[in-house]
């Protein structure tokens, strides 16, 4: 990538960056530099990791493709699944994991040409800040760093609560202070839930090098448990148990997909590595997508043999694959007790890797003057401990107070956003010449933020089973917003760059942001009144404290954005 070119007689032509009153619209949306910039003491600032006081970069791809597939498998292969066959799709829901994992495969995508183009811990956050805005950029982020902890919070529950599988296997009655003390329909008192949270914040204590031996070391445990269960489940499968392949047709299978969809959330918690990724441009886009794929062949396998062994209508949905070696007229308990112990490894490995990110997204913004400074401090061994440590004692307080259920409801729609706002990010990139104007005489920003308008109102349509014209008609209008985007002069030169590229940009971006608009508006008003409360108080965060000391205030050379 080019230098920033330094032309003071030019300052006042170029409107991203400039010297200004703070409390003001071009502070909202200004944009990072992908370069950086200098400040008022002629000191280069970077987006990106690099230099003394900055992460170990020591990552390798296999250990990226490791964190990957910790993050994505573990829930969905062992309970979500169960749910997915026994009530909405049967044997079909393998459909239902190809068409989820294509959608997520869509983002994943946008995801790693942002990540190998900026590789930098801050992930979504970073590539909106840069691409959509300051004020973009810190919702993205803000709500990432909730939706982590809950999801870390949630994984540690049902971690605990699969114990009370390990229990029902020996016929044992499940200790109270396993099942926690319920004190009202929110409320549900846990203290053994925060020790596998603890557990996994003194592994990532000891530095990124230690936590990616012991991540690979149970990511191996759960993909054997799960190829136990393929192989030895595959002796028992009954060929006459897959008919009717889709019991309850193709709209079984879309339905499914809304539940499964959500089992390959958690491939974009490894972008927030990058900074600790040796060969980033290479390794994070073969981390991501080469997680996916694995995922995938992983949740096919399981359906085809957990759907050949037990009718689809007597699936286990609390723990469908320990079930299926138990109440099948097999009484395996010896493999079901594998699988229960490889089942608390993965969701181990899913703890670990839902904590990962949330001190790096803090790091990052930390870095950039949007958060507070000390989320910035690495210790000696490059660690940001004051951002592990913080998030261990929030995640440990909501696994404390909430059951599984209420924090399942609550993740995904700050995730869904991210995905929406790189996939948005990638597209704006491409359009944007280096001093932030675009040709045409409609921003494509533009074009974009009506296609998202148009997709919510087309997911609520769907959501609330509208006229089927008015379906149509919101289909047609998306359709004709990608055509004129696809009108519209790229100014990235291709042949200059030596990263990954998003294919078919900008129709895969577009279609992402529809899906993803479209799970949005299928989840329940509790996760829209959680983001809108998160909102709230993040953005008088921003306010008081972000938008007044972030770094942009201090850019001297104006200058703005670069191939």
């Amino acid at each position: 990538m080019a230098s920033y070119l330094n032309r003071p007689s030019e300052q006042e032509n170029i409107p991203l960056l400039r010297n200004r009153n703070i409390y003001s619209l071009n502070s909202l949306i200004r944009k990072y530099p992908i370069n950086g910039f200098q400040d008022d003491n002629n000191n280069q600032k970077q987006i990106t990791d690099n230099g003394e006081g900055n992460l170990n970069k020591c990552l390798t791809v296999f250990d990226i493709i490791s964190y990957g597939i910790g993050s994505t498998v573990g829930a969905g292969v062992f309970v979500s699944i169960g749910i997915a066959i026994s009530s909405y799709a049967g044997p079909g829901t393998l459909l239902s994991f190809l068409f989820s994992a294509i959608a997520c495969l869509i983002s994943a995508f946008c995801y790693s040409e942002f990540s190998a183009r900026i590789p930098a811990s801050g992930s979504a956050y970073t590539f909106a800040y840069v691409s959509l805005g300051e004020y973009m950029g810190w919702f993205v982020g803000w709500n990432l760093t909730l939706e982590y902890a809950i999801s870390a919070s949630a994984v540690a529950r049902g971690w605990v609560g699969y114990f009370s599988v390990i229990f029902s296997i020996f016929g044992a009655k499940t200790p109270q202070f396993i099942q926690g003390y319920q004190i009202n329909d929110w409320i549900n008192i846990n203290p053994i839930a925060p020790l596998i949270i603890v557990f996994c914040t003194i592994i990532l204590v000891f530095g990124i090098k230690d936590s990616a031996r012991f991540n690979m070391i149970i990511t191996c445990i759960n993909i054997l448990t799960i190829l136990f269960f393929i192989v030895l489940g595959s002796i028992y499968v009954k060929v006459e148990n897959w008919t009717p392949f889709l019991p309850f047709g193709f709209d079984g299978v879309f339905n499914a997909c809304s539940v499964v969809f959500f089992s390959y959330v958690g491939f974009d918690s490894v972008t927030t590595l990058a900074g600790e990724v040796k060969n980033p441009k290479r390794d994070l886009p073969i981390g991501v997508i080469g997680s996916l794929v694995i995922a995938t062949s992983l949740y096919i396998g399981v359906t085809l043999v957990l759907s050949g062994m037990v009718n689809f209508r007597e699936v286990s949905q609390g723990s469908p694959l320990s079930d299926a070696f138990i109440h099948n007229g097999l009484d395996m308990k010896w493999a079901a007790m594998i699988i229960a112990f490889g089942t608390l490894t993965s969701l181990t490995a899913s703890t670990l890797c839902c904590l990962i990110g949330q001190p790096r997204i803090y790091l990052q913004m930390a870095k950039d003057g949007l958060f507070f400074k000390k989320f910035g401090e690495l210790n000696k061994k490059q660690v940001p401990v004051f951002g592990i440590l913080f998030t261990c004692g929030f995640a440990s307080l909501l696994a404390i107070i909430l059951d599984l259920d209420n924090l399942t409801n609550m993740i995904s729609i700050g995730t869904l956003l991210a995905f929406t706002c790189v996939c948005a990010g990638v597209v704006v990139m491409r359009y944007r010449n280096e001093d932030g104007s675009e040709s045409g005489p409609i921003p494509s920003t533009l074009v974009l933020f009506v296609l998202f308008v148009v997709a919510c109102v087309f997911g609520a349509a769907s959501y609330n089973g509208w006229k089927i014209w008015i379906q149509i008609v919101l289909a047609v209008i998306q359709l004709a917003l990608i055509i004129l985007l696809c009108f519209k002069k790229q100014t990235l030169d291709k042949s200059t760059c030596n990263y990954f590229l998003c294919p078919l940009v900008p129709i895969i971006p577009c279609l992402g942001i529809i899906i993803n608009t479209y799970f949005i508006m299928h989840l329940d008003s509790a996760s829209f009144i959680r983001m809108a409360v998160w909102t709230v108080v993040g953005t008088i965060v921003y306010f008081v404290y972000s938008i007044r000391n972030s770094k942009l205030n201090n850019n001297n050379n104006n200058n703005s954005y670069i191939n």
